[in-house]
């Protein structure tokens, strides 16, 4: 580094947190498919990191919830679930029984 009125220690700190952020940026990249950019303006780029940062907190929360491993199996069964109730809502709004809809789709009920 070139900056020289720090001491070795809050160099390192800062070096520390710095390779925290990157495995933070590595997580949203790989496990929620955070590689691009719907918008290049700071509050557009602000605007797709909050939304990403609220879904990972949803899946975790869900993961942890369900007692899940892994980030893949963990998303599946989200989407599956979302997918169902969805489904579910839909019937519902159209005049139709959604209790059908675990019979149509054979999962048992909860």
């Amino acid at each position: 580094t070139n900056i020289l009125d720090l001491s070795a220690i809050d160099i390192t700190l800062l070096y520390k947190s710095r390779w925290d952020i990157e495995v933070f940026f590595k997580f949203l990249k790989q496990e929620l498919n955070f590689s691009h950019l719907i918008n290049r303006s700071e509050n557009g780029i602000m605007v797709v990191l909050y939304t990403t940062m609220i879904a990972a907190t949803l899946l975790l929360t869900y993961k942890e919830i369900n007692g899940l491993k892994g980030y893949k199996i963990m998303k599946q069964h989200f989407l599956n679930e979302l997918e169902k109730l969805l489904m579910k809502d839909i019937v519902a709004l159209c005049g139709g029984d959604p209790n059908k809809v675990d019979l149509l789709l054979k999962i048992p009920p909860k």
